[in-house]
């Protein structure tokens, strides 16, 4: 069995990591992000978007260190997959009757904050799409924050879903 030269470097690094060597910081090597790569493309190249059904992604996802990187990576699956893109945007604002908080808290500003937990501003997404319930709606059935949900149909107000 043949390894390839990138195999060997990375099992020359592990082998450099795994005896101390490294010190307390830990660098990753270049050939471990050689550039900024398209993370869909480099994780799912064995799927072809146009033709993929949900229950071949249901298994997969990718972990990221920040929301924002989740964003990005959720949105460019989505361009990947084929089908109507549908945008929901939330109604943001302030319960306060002080002028003062309406005029340090705009919509615009509301609008711009992703809180941990909650769906960004605007909402972009596709029938086939995995997404994660972020309430627990029905534990008995399974219903959890946390359960991920497959995209069936994409109404003004209702995003129809079945258990993935």
């Amino acid at each position: 069995m043949r390894a390839f030269d990138s195999e060997k470097e990375f099992a020359s690094w592990l082998l450099y990591v795994g005896e101390g060597e490294s010190g307390e910081k830990i660098r990753l090597p270049p050939f471990c992000y050689q550039e900024i790569q398209d993370p869909v493309q480099q994780l799912f190249s064995d799927i072809d978007f146009k033709t993929v059904t949900p229950e071949e992604l249901k298994g997969r996802s990718i972990l990221t260190v920040t929301n924002d990187l989740s964003m990005q990576i959720n949105n460019r699956v989505l361009e990947c997959m084929p089908g109507n893109e549908v945008i929901y945007e939330s109604m943001d604002s302030i319960v306060s009757n002080d002028p003062q908080d309406q005029l340090a808290y705009t919509e615009e500003f509301l609008n711009s904050l992703t809180p941990t937990g909650m769906p960004p501003h605007k909402l972009r997404l596709k029938s086939g799409a995995i997404i994660m319930l972020l309430r627990n709606l029905a534990p008995s059935k399974g219903l959890c924050n946390g359960t991920r949900l497959i995209v069936i149909q994409l109404q003004k107000n209702v995003i129809v879903t079945k258990k993935n």
